[in-house]
């Protein structure tokens, strides 16, 4: 079903140059199922590996058809998972990760702060109890490129867009810039006839 679903984003890329005159497009793909209170990994192996196929997938057709340099790729979920184990598998957490991936962004890059222990001890603050890690960037961490890549620049639109943005400190890196995330501005949208 993941596939599927990047094939037909894929052919909806396919369409920009013309009949959709779109400036801009965002696309939503789904990979449900990582919910997993009692698995011992099979169902996360066999999640990354459909993963990996299908974006493997759709990252070759987008190189293919010359518009990977303009398409970015982002990993989102509601909830991490702990790092201790219940018995049967992990419980849900504060927590987690996004990867994103395109042919603008600067590669190898990590954002975040990797906790320096992960035991629960007193020495530990981002550790409270049963693996349970209070996140280190926020999610508008990330979310703050994309609209710069997307082409916001205003402040009110930004807050608009992001409205909790004001509560983190960007000197403190909770928020990555569209300079620290792609190697490039992205083109000019096109300006509509009058």
């Amino acid at each position: 079903q993941l596939c599927q679903q990047f094939e037909q984003v894929a052919k909806l890329i396919g369409l920009r140059s013309n009949p959709l005159e779109a400036e801009r497009d965002v696309f939503y793909v789904q990979h449900s199922g990582f919910d997993t209170h009692s698995d011992a990994g099979g169902i996360l192996d066999e999640k990354m590996e459909e993963f990996n196929a299908c974006v493997g997938a759709f990252v070759a057709e987008m190189k293919r058809t010359g518009t990977w340099e303009q398409v970015t790729v982002v990993t989102l979920s509601d909830f991490g998972r702990t790092l201790t184990w219940n018995g049967r598998g992990t419980d849900h957490a504060w927590a987690g990760h996004q990867m994103a991936l395109g042919g603008a962004l600067k590669s190898g890059q990590v954002f975040g702060e990797y906790p320096r222990d992960l035991r629960e001890t007193d020495a530990n603050p981002l550790n409270i109890g049963r693996g349970r890690l209070i996140p280190t960037m926020p999610w508008e961490g990330i979310w703050h490129a994309l609209a710069q890549w997307f082409g916001v620049s205003d402040a009110d639109t930004m807050k608009t867009i992001l409205p909790n943005l004001h509560r983190f400190d960007p000197v403190a890196n909770h928020i990555i810039t569209a300079e620290q995330l792609f190697e490039a501005a992205p083109p000019s949208p096109p300006v509509p006839p009058p």
